[in-house]
């Protein structure tokens, strides 16, 4: 029994022997099998008799322990029987290195490190950032470029006042025909209405209305001349009141209703209504835009829709629509106009000249017009024929992409002077909302 105890601790201690030689043979390919992939190889530092060692970081345990024996054998061995290892040597057996910081001007563009290979120009780092991982390149447009954005197409302008013009012709065409049409007031009165029959006629209270109109208009045509954006903006005015131009002759001519007030007083009518009356009548209203204070509007009929309220109501849009609302003195004005708006239809009203539906409808028309064009105008992905695209299907529509096909979104609520003289008022006269 001992001597086969003997026999069994000899055996084993010539194959610990056996196994301590191998290991030592082969500690290269040992150490490439149990390193990661993430080890960090140190770096190589001269020592003062001409030769280099390597130094170890990130290793620790029974791991580094039992490798550092053989690395500095290794180093020390390549070191005496070869040329010396140099840092790019190393580098080149090293893993990759996190990127450069976006600071460090001196950065190589390779993997392997974040030493100072060659400087970066900060026109190269300019032309990096431009470029995402994908390889798309991205051009940073400045946002104070607006001209683009928002061109002026003054010609494009010019052609929707030319189509505000027709249709407002248009309208007091239809107003000069239907004057004849007029059921007697004689024989028919006033329809029964809820306000008319409860509220007794103010005569005045219609040259009330108009003044309110004559204010509004005139100073919202005056601020708009101040934005800096005023092609634009005038055109959409000229647009919009030509489809509620269009509109209203339409709705005046398709249906003629005895008249509201009997005091108003109107015209004579004519039997034999010939192209050369119209053409005078037309003059005639044109010379007093509308208004019956000018004492040019004498010709009745103009029922279905209120001509009144819609400008009453479009000045209040456009003003709260293109005007800045963070200041509190603009926020009074946009009041000032909601309530003289008010006041205008109530005096309108007061003095019999229309119908309550008349005004209803009017400023359905009026609002409804007005936020679906500016809807529109302000979403670019609506901007294009498509069956999920429901407002694409307004007839119109052909003629807003014509007209509002190059703006690029909502327009700034910024000012500035008009006129190119003084020029010292062009650098302190933009105002942003």
């Amino acid at each position: 029994m001992l001597f086969f105890n003997s026999f069994v601790v000899l055996l084993i201690s010539s194959q610990y022997t056996l196994l301590d030689k191998v290991f030592r043979n082969n500690s290269r390919f040992i150490r490439m099998v149990l390193e990661p992939k993430f080890v960090d190889y140190g770096s190589i530092h001269p020592t003062p008799d001409g030769h280099t060692h390597q130094v170890h970081h990130g290793v620790s345990g029974p791991r580094s322990a039992l490798l550092s024996p053989l690395d500095d054998e290794d180093v020390t061995a390549n070191a005496s029987a070869g040329p010396k290892m140099t840092q790019g040597d190393l580098y080149q057996r090293q893993p990759l290195l996190p990127n450069p910081k976006n600071g460090d001007h001196w950065a190589q563009h390779t993997h392997g490190t974040t030493g100072s290979e060659y400087y970066v120009d900060e026109e190269d780092e300019i032309m990096d950032k431009g470029s995402n991982r994908n390889g798309d390149i991205i051009i940073d447009i400045p946002a104070s470029r607006e001209e683009p954005r928002f061109p002026q197409e003054r010609w494009k302008t010019l052609l929707a006042f030319v189509i505000m013009c027709f249709n407002f012709i248009l309208t007091l065409t239809s107003l000069s025909l239907v004057h004849d049409k007029v059921p007697d007031r004689k024989v028919y009165g006033p329809l029964p209405d809820v306000f008319l029959l409860n509220v007794p006629a103010y005569d005045w209270a219609l040259d009330v209305s108009e003044y309110i109109i004559i204010f509004c208009v005139n100073s919202c045509m005056i601020t708009m001349i101040f934005h800096k954006h005023r092609f634009i903006v005038f055109r959409r005015i000229f647009l919009i009141m030509s489809l509620l131009y269009m509109y209203r002759a339409i709705t005046m001519y398709v249906t003629v209703l005895p008249l509201s007030s009997t005091t108003y007083v109107c015209s004579p009518t004519s039997n034999d209504t010939s192209p050369s009356l119209i053409m005078k009548r037309v003059l005639h209203l044109m010379s007093g835009f509308g208004l019956s204070v000018n004492g040019k509007h004498t010709y009745c009929g103009d029922f279905i829709y209120s001509g009144h309220t819609v400008v009453l109501v479009f000045s209040y849009l456009v003003i709260s629509e293109y005007t800045p609302k963070k200041f509190f003195l603009l926020r009074i004005v946009h009041w000032l106009y909601w309530i003289l708006g008010l006041i205008g239809v109530i005096m309108l009203q007061l003095s019999h000249g229309h119908y309550t539906v008349d005004v209803i409808i009017a400023y359905y028309v009026t609002t409804r017009i007005f936020w679906i064009y500016h809807t529109l105008a302000n979403n670019a992905n609506l901007k294009q024929f498509s069956s999920n695209n429901l407002l694409s299907r307004t007839w119109w529509f052909a003629l807003f992409l014509y007209f509002e096909g190059n703006v690029g979104g909502p327009i700034p609520r910024q000012f500035d002077w008009p006129l190119p003289w003084p020029r010292r008022w062009h650098s302190k006269g933009n105002r942003a909302s």
